[in-house]
């Protein structure tokens, strides 16, 4: 539990997850721009958070600590961990904690444009608007645990950073050509680009991502390689 705690503080001492949440604040404005431009004030927070940022979260996501793992190679930090914590337990409490930094780097920014819209009558339906904001944490969560997963099966830390972006990206295009619109990516983040529903579909590739990248860390023997 202390590793877990020290851990989430470090968390926020991570230039990465300024740099990601920064990004995300950027992507927010702009669609805030864009919002005013169209007169979009009404539901200025749906508008705002699906104009962009849904096409790099995955990117935001992995980017605070997904490639740590990676980093710690060159000092023998994950052996010394691997020794400390039992086997297999330092490998788990990081992927815990990588998850939770890719869920706060992109739930903040969002609360924070939820918090202004509130104030400047940007909500449309305030329940709804909060179920919305609620999906970046399953979202940022999730593709950063198979960002984490990923640090197991290569020796490349830019591959942990861009794989979720390409996977993602690849499934954008790939999913209505093989019928599966309702499972479309960006709607796990953003349900009102198309529709505006939230299913249980919202959680089905968020819970795989999960399941994929924990199978990874499992199999990954990370204490043997670090």
């Amino acid at each position: 539990m202390r590793f877990i705690v020290t851990d989430l503080k470090r968390i926020f001492t991570e230039p990465t997850f300024y740099i990601s949440m920064a990004l995300n604040l950027l992507l927010l404005a702009l669609g805030i721009a864009f919002a005013s431009v169209r007169g979009e004030t009404d539901r200025l927070f749906l508008f705002s958070q699906s104009f962009a940022l849904p096409f790099v979260a995955p990117l935001l996501a992995a980017m605070p600590y997904s490639v740590m793992i990676m980093q710690e190679k060159e000092t023998r930090y994950g052996s010394l961990m691997n020794i400390k914590l039992c086997a297999g337990g330092y490998e788990l409490k990081r992927l815990l904690t990588c998850g939770i930094s890719g869920a706060a780097a992109l739930f903040i920014p969002q609360l924070l444009l939820f918090i202004v819209c509130i104030f400047t009558g940007g909500i449309s339906d305030f329940f709804y608007d909060i179920r919305v904001l609620l999906l970046s944490l399953a979202f940022g969560f999730s593709y950063a645990v198979i960002s984490y997963g990923l640090t197991f099966v290569n020796r490349h830390n830019y591959v942990p950073l861009v794989m979720p972006q390409v996977l993602y990206m690849l499934c954008i295009y790939a999913f209505p050509i093989i019928k599966l619109e309702k499972f479309y990516p960006p709607l796990d983040l953003s349900p009102t680009i198309y529709g505006g529903e939230i299913t249980a579909e919202r959680f089905v590739i968020p819970l795989c991502l999960i399941v994929l990248g924990l199978a990874l860390t499992l199999l990954g023997k990370a204490g043997k390689r670090l």
